[in-house]
């Protein structure tokens, strides 16, 4: 009997494909289809005689197949016709954008099957400005940042393994716009959905020309502190004039001192509260106070506090309305300089309960970094950080709504 003809494979997908012959010139009573991957069998279908194409399905993505058709009548067989087709890689499902606000968006989706080598994402505004990034095949998301506010974006993402590439899927977003526009203080800049630790810039009562470089605490207690002290490993010395302690000194993301003109500006602004948080090893400890402001320059920044609230003990009441003192501007009302005399820069009185800008490392009495009510006089606390945020900014965050108060 004579043989099927012209067998060819159509319509290919990563995971399907069409295949379609001419039939022999006698009739015959079923054809048999078989699927063959690196010499071994994948799977056999028989088919009406009358047919003359077959849907495949469930086809391996990145796969060379050989198809082999014969024809069969009773017992007879006809010769076989053999094709080969290549299943094209399969494509990232259910790409997706969320987390959206002003500047970023989560970008995720779904692996292919296939094995690749990596993936391409372009991402395009509506003024025509295009980015493109190579992401590693392990890669499931991405967070874009520093979008432009309030525009519409276009994510294409494609497969790619060596010169083959996969089908692309696309997605749209929207970025919003910022609800302060020129934040004052990191709970605004947390409220603007930027959830990242680390430096920003705030703006004194709003002012676009007092901007000022502050170090944003996003996490801890629901975040949105303005971090105003740090000491974590004595590379910067703290014992410093009157000078330095009134601009500020140090980095920002190691060890500094914010400055007394910027932290009397910023806990100027509205009711602020105070944390402190000390770190030993493992142990972990805070102290609150409900509120917190200085003085200005002229009333030589007095320090006002609230109440307390914690786990370290009260060690900063004691210097409720104490003006601020250095090594070189003495304003306590002991017989000796404080400052000179414990290492350090602080709201003294006859001296110290805490000196949270003394020596770093060093146990002699009073000299260390201390906090009386945890440690004592004899230790000097490793890590310390001194922090601040608007008091009614736990309120407005729990309700999580974007009308929220202006802080």
């Amino acid at each position: 009997m004579d043989m099927p003809a012209e067998l060819t494979a159509l319509n290919i997908t990563p995971q399907g494909a069409l295949l379609r012959w001419n039939p022999p010139i006698s009739s015959v009573d079923n054809f048999v289809l078989t699927l063959t991957h690196n010499q071994v069998t994948a799977d056999t279908f028989l088919v009406e005689g009358n047919k003359q194409e077959h849907q495949l399905s469930n086809l391996k993505p990145s796969t060379t197949y050989s198809v082999a058709l014969y024809a069969t009548k009773g017992p007879l067989t006809s010769g076989t016709v053999i094709t080969n087709l290549q299943t094209p890689m399969d494509a990232p499902l259910n790409l997706t954008a969320s987390e959206v606000n002003h500047r970023s968006a989560l970008i995720s989706w779904q692996p292919p099957i296939a094995e690749i080598d990596n993936y391409m994402l372009t991402y395009k505004a509506t003024d025509g400005s295009r980015k493109e990034l190579i992401l590693d095949s392990e890669d499931t998301w991405i967070r874009l940042e520093g979008l432009a506010e309030t525009t519409e974006f276009t994510v294409k993402l494609q497969a790619a393994r060596g010169l083959d590439t996969s089908a692309v899927v696309s997605t749209t977003f929207t970025t919003g716009s910022r609800l302060f526009a020129t934040p004052q203080n990191c709970a605004q800049h947390l409220l603007n959905g930027e959830t990242l630790s680390g430096v920003y810039t705030i703006y004194i009562n709003r002012d676009p020309s007092q901007g000022v470089q502050v170090y944003c605490d996003m996490t801890t207690d629901e975040g949105g502190w303005v971090v105003f002290q740090r000491r974590q490993n004595g590379l910067t010395d703290f014992s410093r004039k009157w000078s330095d302690y009134r601009v500020g000194f140090g980095n920002l993301e190691d060890e500094f001192w914010l400055g007394l003109d910027n932290i009397q500006k910023i806990a100027g602004q509205g009711r602020y509260e105070l944390r402190i948080d000390m770190r030993d090893g493992q142990e972990t400890v805070y102290a609150n106070y409900d509120k917190f402001s200085l003085g200005d320059a002229r009333n030589l920044y007095k320090l006002r506090i609230g109440e307390y609230n914690g786990t370290a003990g009260d060690s900063l009441s004691y210097h409720q309305g104490r003006p601020f003192s250095t090594k070189d501007r003495d304003n306590d009302i002991a017989v000796t300089n404080c400052a000179l005399s414990y290492k350090g820069a602080w709201w003294y009185k006859n001296c110290h309960r805490a000196n949270l800008n003394g020596k770093y490392g060093e146990s002699r009495h009073s000299q260390g970094i201390n906090w009386y009510h945890w440690k004592g006089h004899e230790f000097s606390i490793p890590a310390v950080e001194m922090k601040m945020r608007p008091f009614n900014f736990r309120s407005i965050s729990s309700k999580r709504r974007r009308s929220a108060p202006v802080l």
